[in-house]
């Protein structure tokens, strides 16, 4: 019995999860017989106890009937530690599965047996210590975990560097936020509303490696009006040049810049656009200060009823309930909808509402979806274009175009100056009057 208890005791509900979900077979069909067992710890424990003391009690008591009392003693204590206590317990802690597999049957047999005095005692347990000892791992402990199977790590684990690496840039994506991979505005290759596109100039943004351009009102760099793509300009004639006024300018999402990583990538998601817009934060009160009892979907619907204010951050994770809410939030309150747990068609939907809620603030910068993905991955991604700059570089032409990037940027995004930021030329007025 100490053996049982000692091998049934060290295992979880966590652990015989593990194994029926992602075990063999034969370690699937062994969990499920231990789990009603184990999901009972006190009840078991009192049990197996119980009935060990028994035993013990009982042994010394027959032999000594039946041999000399100082026999008896001696016989008692060598049977009880050698085979009661250390080859029990040094079998059943190098083979639980298997043991209490084989042994569920008795154990459950004898928990039903000595229940009309374990059962008590286990609910009395259960009242003292609480019921519930489930062990799951938090975000940092679960990242020690997945480094510790890492192949560097010497503990026999076969996860690669590359992988360890994904694994935990998926982790740490929902504490990071998307002003740690932001472009600051005066960073950003964009062009003026009012300027006209030439072979030079196109040549010039394609040389730079951007595929999307943003464009900003004339004469002000913080009111966006939109991106286009650098791919449509192959679809008009340059050769005399072409109005931005006449490409298609797409909208850009907005996004305050403390939004999280992981709630970034689910506006992206959403088919919006690849690249976002983030507006100055705000101080924000989460719903985490709340009392305890409050699940995060009745603490949104409790600030249905607050005064408008910029300082409340809720967070739907209701997606059947969730639509019908927000025309009851003001618009502050609407910018810092968390995005987690909502499907797609709800999404969108969030993401317009918030991204016109979010305009109100002035823009500070932007972020790509490649900036995201560098971020999961934990590593930067490089294509054609990133191995012509290289090669740029490395040749030492157009050395007045500085395509260096500081430590874990782009090197397409972050240029000191852009070759283009500076004012375009105007239309002139035969063009101008064709745009008209």
């Amino acid at each position: 019995m100490s053996g049982l208890t000692l091998g049934l005791m060290s295992m979880d509900t966590v652990e015989l999860e593990v194994l029926r979900r992602s075990g063999t077979a034969r370690e699937r069909r062994y969990a499920a017989r231990i789990q009603p067992v184990v999901q009972r710890p006190h009840w078991t424990l009192v049990t197996l106890l119980l009935c060990n003391a028994a035993a013990l009690e009982a042994l010394p008591i027959c032999l000594d009937k039946i041999v000399d009392p100082a026999i008896a003693i001696v016989l008692s204590v060598t049977a009880v530690l050698l085979f009661g206590e250390i080859l029990p317990q040094a079998l059943c802690k190098s083979y639980a599965l298997v043991i209490g597999a084989h042994t569920a049957w008795l154990v459950t047999a004898l928990m039903w047996g000595c229940g009309i005095i374990s059962w008590p005692i286990s609910k009395l347990l259960d009242w003292l210590l609480g019921s519930e000892h489930t062990a799951l791992f938090r975000r940092a402990q679960l990242k020690a975990l997945v480094d510790m199977h890492s192949l560097d790590a010497g503990m026999g684990g076969q996860l690669t560097t590359t992988e360890i690496g994904i694994i935990g840039g998926a982790l740490e994506l929902t504490n990071k936020t998307a002003m740690q991979r932001m472009v600051p505005l005066d960073k950003v290759v964009m062009v003026s509303e009012e300027a006209i596109l030439t072979k030079d100039s196109v040549r010039e943004f394609m040389r730079s490696g951007h595929s999307r351009l943003p464009v900003h009102a004339p004469g002000n760099r913080t009111k966006l009006r939109g991106v286009i793509l650098i791919k449509e300009l192959a679809l008009h004639d340059l050769s005399e040049g072409i109005p931005v006024t006449r490409l298609h300018i797409r909208t850009l999402p907005y996004v305050r810049a403390d939004t999280a990583m992981y709630d970034v990538f689910k506006v992206f998601q959403s088919g919006h656009s690849h690249m976002m817009v983030l507006t100055q934060p705000h101080p924000l009160c989460d719903v985490s200060e709340l009392s305890s009892d409050e699940t995060p979907s009745t603490a949104s619907q409790q600030t249905e009823g607050l005064p408008a204010s910029p300082h409340v951050q809720l967070d739907v994770q209701d997606a059947a309930v969730a639509p019908a809410r927000f025309p009851t939030l003001d618009k502050p309150q609407v910018a810092q909808l968390s995005f987690t747990g909502l499907p797609l068609p709800h999404l969108q939907e969030v993401v317009t509402v918030a991204s016109e809620a979010a305009q109100a603030d002035e823009p500070i910068g932007i972020v790509t979806i490649e900036d995201i993905l560098e971020e999961l991955l934990q590593q930067d991604i490089y294509d054609e274009t990133d191995n012509m700059l290289r090669a740029i570089r490395s040749s030492k032409k157009h050395k007045g175009y500085n395509v260096e990037h500081p430590a874990g940027a782009s090197p397409v995004r972050l240029q000191s100056k852009s070759p283009v930021s500076a004012a375009l030329p105007g239309p002139p007025s035969s063009v101008s009057n064709k745009a008209q």
